[in-house]
């Protein structure tokens, strides 16, 4: 299976400010560098959590259905809606499986897991030609705003940022056991982690 961004989320969880008063700097000359970073802390947390924080809207591509009947799992919790499922058929045309045809259980909540989709009693998931790519999950997932986003992610983002922020080159590490994260990053993450 693989996942490609269709749209971006349009905000971050954190603002240029927040930003800025958590490394206690003033707004002016390091406001690129700062928006850079506040949008690589988004995206280490969303790859460490596999979770979308911001509404984005996703294309999940697989070569078949799963065999059957077994759940889609959707990716990027928590799923917000299930857009369409198209699939090429054994004649090569595309065609969109019906929503009728089928559920979407999308949990809600801070550490909700993973959505699935599940034809439903009596259903079966359609005939697929054998390609690449064959069936394509369009999603979105997502806590919604920047409000709704947990706490512990964006003090995660913000330990991240500050960390960057006052280290801003690769460098050695003397010490043999030094911690890849900046301390604290890891266990707010943690809980959130989606399997």
């Amino acid at each position: 299976m693989a996942l490609s961004l269709v749209t971006a989320p349009a905000t971050e969880p954190l603002t240029l400010d927040e930003a800025l008063s958590h490394l206690r700097v003033d707004a002016g000359d390091e406001n690129d560098l700062v928006g850079t970073l506040i949008v690589a802390a988004r995206e280490f947390c969303e790859n460490f959590t596999h979770r979308a924080f911001i509404t984005q809207t996703w294309d999940l591509k697989a070569s078949c259905f799963p065999w059957g009947g077994d759940p889609i799992w959707v990716p990027k919790p928590p799923l917000i809606s299930v857009t369409s499922i198209t699939s090429v058929d054994t004649a090569g045309a595309t065609q969109t499986w019906s929503s009728a045809l089928y559920t979407v259980d999308a949990l809600a909540g801070p550490k909700a897991r993973m959505g699935a989709i599940v034809p439903n009693y009596g259903e079966i998931y359609p005939p697929t030609r054998a390609v690449v790519n064959a069936v394509t999950v369009r999603f979105v997932a997502g806590y919604g705003a920047a409000s709704a986003v947990p706490a512990s992610v964006k003090a995660a983002m913000k330990l991240l940022i500050g960390n960057w922020w006052m280290n801003r080159e690769a460098a050695a590490i003397v010490r043999a056991s030094a911690d890849v994260l900046p301390l604290g990053v890891d266990a707010l993450l943690w809980p959130f982690k989606a399997f």
